[in-house]
């Protein structure tokens, strides 16, 4: 197993969970205060790096739980 997959999974349920909610009050008008950078950007591209959030998120969390001894090549 990966050496540092609960870091990994960490960090992913912290992505996308910082992501989904980002993209949520996004809608209602309000902005994370760490994340109100990103619409300085733009709308476009700070939906981008949003949903990019989210879609790592899944990424890590994926890769983190993922048994590489145990899966066949």
């Amino acid at each position: 197993m990966l050496r540092h997959s609960t870091t990994l999974t960490v960090i992913g349920f912290l992505l996308l969970f910082l992501g989904l909610v980002s993209i949520v009050l996004n809608y209602v008008g309000v902005d994370i205060f760490f994340l109100a950078w990103l619409y300085d950007l733009g709308v476009g591209i700070s939906f981008a790096i949003r949903l990019l959030m989210v879609i790592l998120g899944f990424i890590l969390i994926y890769v983190a739980q993922l048994d590489w001894e145990r899966e066949d090549i």
